[in-house]
């Protein structure tokens, strides 16, 4: 399905070789605009020029693009979710320091940092926390906000208001079972509660939030030495092994919010109902030491906190999303084309390998387990000991696959005995 999309765009016509080799590059040059030489007699200048013109084209619509991407979404929510769809939102800054070409950066985390900054909707199986597809993209420039989901671009919306926004648009997607929007503790917004009281969400709160219990005033982080912990389960937390204990408590959230919009130079305090949710606290601890606190406020009702905390837990995989992105597989900060909308749409190209890698991943069976362990013999990667496969490995394996394939396609196997026996000698063959 991906690779027939690529093929025809709008009326852009890539070939599907070219499709597989955009996809399959990516994972290894740190510094590269176009695609990599297939051997199907086109030159490689000629590719390189075929890959800029689609990255490029402005008839390759980033709402179009991401369609493959939301249908593959649907159709495996149904077939691997049990109750719910978990939705993970984040943001990430995608910096370009030296890239000077790239006229449409600004200043991400600070004047220094310059890029663009991407946001990201990871929908996740409620059964295991593996990614299964991002379902809404936006990049956002100096000048606009380039999104997957709409067209009108507002740069002066703040993050939890554009947030907002996006949760309405993947409720009209037409996921058959019920959402959670999950966010970190940039989401602890009496404001976002309050938007979003028709919708299911699951937010870690600041220690120091102010919430009411009992009918008594206090932070976040002093009612949760007044609760009785349980032991709950063994977790990894940052790479080491650590147990984790919950505790939960009803509360009532009754502050004013306090927008980071100003208004006339000035920050108004807002008004608003009574948030009524729970309070699920996980204390992780390793040998007695407590290695970190997570205070998660929800309005889902019908699920115990083991489970609530373990959604919390499986967050971690849009991290996961962009480290693939970033680090681990596709080299995005290091991408040359010089506008954001190109970055865009070759980002797009990059998701939809996300996705297949993915669907790869979780397939069980003799004959996937047996590609699993050559894809991670040809990525070069050292597995932990434990440890079978990891997604950057699958995702690297891959690309070279793809690529020997192309070579299979153009050369007899013996063909290349052959030659390396004539040219270099039986060393090598």
């Amino acid at each position: 399905m991906i690779f027939n999309f690529l093929g025809n765009i709008n009326g852009l016509r890539i070939s599907t070789c070219t499709s597989l080799s955009s996809i399959s590059e990516i994972t290894h040059e740190l510094l590269t605009a176009g695609i990599k030489s297939t051997l199907e007699g086109n030159e490689a200048f000629n590719q390189t020029q075929a890959a800029w013109r689609f990255f490029n084209n402005e008839r390759c619509e980033l709402t179009e693009l991401i369609k493959p991407i939301k249908d593959s979404a649907l159709n495996q929510s149904e077939q691997l979710c049990v109750n719910y769809n978990l939705i993970a939102h984040d943001w990430s800054g995608l910096i370009y320091k030296k890239h000077t070409n790239k006229k449409d950066r600004f200043g991400v985390h600070d004047e220094k940092e310059l890029g663009y900054e991407l946001q990201a909707s990871l929908l996740l199986n409620d059964k295991n926390g593996f990614p299964i597809a991002p379902i809404a993209l936006n990049v956002v420039t100096k000048t606009e906000v380039l999104s997957t989901y709409r067209e009108e671009s507002n740069l002066d919306e703040t993050h939890l208001e554009e947030l907002a926004k996006r949760v309405d648009y993947i409720e009209t997607l037409g996921f058959k079972k019920p959402l959670v929007h999950i966010v970190d503790r940039e989401g602890d917004s009496v404001q976002l509660m309050r938007i979003l009281d028709d919708k299911k969400w699951l937010l870690r709160s600041r220690s120091n939030s102010c919430i009411s219990y009992q009918g008594t005033s206090l932070r976040v982080d002093k009612l949760a030495e007044q609760l009785i912990f349980t032991h709950s389960r063994m977790i990894n937390y940052k790479g080491q092994k650590a147990e984790q204990f919950l505790s939960e408590a009803e509360i009532t959230i009754t502050r004013e919010s306090q927008p980071k919009k100003k208004v006339d130079e000035k920050r108004h305090k807002i008004k608003g109902e009574a948030v009524k949710c729970r309070l699920i606290v996980s204390r992780v601890e390793k040998e007695g030491k407590v290695l970190a606190w997570w205070y998660l406020a929800t309005n889902v009702k019908e699920v115990c906190m083991a489970d609530i905390a373990l959604w919390y837990y499986w967050r971690w995989s849009i991290e996961s999303f962009f480290k693939l992105l970033k680090s681990a597989g596709m080299q995005l900060e290091s991408w040359q084309q010089e506008t954001g909308k190109a970055i865009a749409r070759r980002l797009l190209v990059g998701c939809m390998a996300c996705v297949y890698v993915w669907q790869l991943a979780k397939t069980e069976g003799p004959e996937a387990g047996e590609l699993k362990k050559l894809l991670i013999r040809l990525s070069g990667r050292q597995m932990k000991y434990g440890v079978d496969f990891t997604r950057p490995a699958l995702f690297a394996g891959l690309a070279s696959l793809l690529n020997a394939l192309d070579v299979f396609n153009k050369y007899e196997v013996n063909n290349l005995r052959q030659m390396l026996l004539n040219v270099i000698g039986e060393a090598f063959v």
